[in-house]
């Protein structure tokens, strides 16, 4: 068994959820229709975590572009998350260093990486929403972001 496969059984039966290291060291878990995988990254003794927080395949409108950098600047609307494009979806993450991480420590940053995660995904989501609406400039979303 390999330290991650030892770390997600670990974390599983704490949180009673069946998770299982797949052959690449990674797992998946869904909670409020978000995906967040766990990736072991052994050469950079770490593990990513990660969300997409827009719909893959789906086309993304200029203003959830917008929206993604004002989130990103500093990490301030990202919780200290990184916010990046992969493919065609928008994805959040984050790194721990895996040298003493315990499944209980794993449990507290997948917790508050899903509360960011989702927390971004409503945003990004807002202004689409607006302005199908009729509703708020990329302004006034800057404003909405930073209350």
């Amino acid at each position: 068994m390999t330290p991650f496969e030892s770390l997600i059984g670990e974390f599983s039966k704490e949180t009673g959820l069946s998770l299982k290291a797949d052959a690449g060291e990674s797992c998946s878990l869904e909670t409020d229709g978000l995906v967040v995988t766990l990736q072991y990254r052994r050469e950079r003794g770490d593990v990513a975590i990660f969300a997409p927080v827009s719909e893959p395949g789906a086309d993304l409108p200029s203003e959830t572009f917008r929206t993604a950098l004002t989130l990103a600047c500093n990490g301030e609307g990202t919780r200290g998350n990184f916010l990046g494009l992969f493919g065609d979806a928008l994805i959040l993450s984050a790194f721990v260093p895996f040298e003493g991480l315990t499944a209980a420590t794993l449990g507290d940053r997948v917790l508050a990486f899903a509360d960011a995660a989702l927390a971004v995904r409503a945003a990004l989501a807002a202004p689409a929403a607006e302005q199908a609406a009729g509703g708020a400039s990329s302004a006034e979303t800057f404003d909405l972001l930073h209350v």
